[in-house]
């Protein structure tokens, strides 16, 4: 199944902090996008924390250093959420917005003022995004993958990103 067109506001998305994680996570996550009969391509698994319209890769990378560390990641369900316009539906897995996520989204919306859309706290939505699908198709889509219990991610870290296509991770800032 191939990715669907969405209508996406790349220019709000540029780039981004986000939490990412190690090869093996990475990996099951894929896995998991792809035994769903999902298509993202080529991208990396993250959480986004904050996206912003410029790519002063400088200051997102201290702004994402200046983060607490999180020792653990929970997830907590899958959210299949249509775009704007129509055309696909999202698939993602959810995670818990904990006291640490909603405190390192204030700490990024104070250190990058003036170069993010507009974003406050409340609207906050952390996921993991598996793909997204045409409009119609979601009968397609292999619920049956999803484990019962998702796992925990152990470890994420915070770290600066490039935003490609759809606004999703193409590549973390060392």
């Amino acid at each position: 199944m191939r990715a669907a067109d969405t209508a996406y506001p790349v220019e709000k998305h540029m780039a981004s902090v986000s939490l990412v994680f190690d090869d093996e996570q990475n990996a099951y996550l894929r896995e998991l996008s792809e035994t769903m009969n999902l298509d993202f391509g080529e991208f990396i698994p993250h959480v986004t924390l904050i996206n912003v319209t410029e790519q002063d890769m400088p200051r997102l990378k201290a702004a994402a250093v200046a983060l607490p560390v999180l020792d653990k990641l929970v997830l907590d369900g899958v959210n299949f959420l249509p775009d704007k316009a129509g055309n696909c539906v999202w698939v993602e897995l959810r995670t818990q917005k904990t006291a640490w996520m909603v405190e390192a989204r204030q700490q990024l919306l104070a250190a990058l003022d003036g170069i993010h859309p507009g974003l406050d706290v409340d609207g906050f939505r952390p996921h993991i995004t598996l793909g997204c699908v045409e409009a119609g198709t979601l009968d397609d889509v292999n619920t049956s993958a999803i484990p019962g219990q998702l796992p925990v991610i152990t470890e994420p870290r915070a770290a600066a990103c490039y935003n490609g296509m759809h606004g999703k991770v193409v590549e973390v800032v060392e």
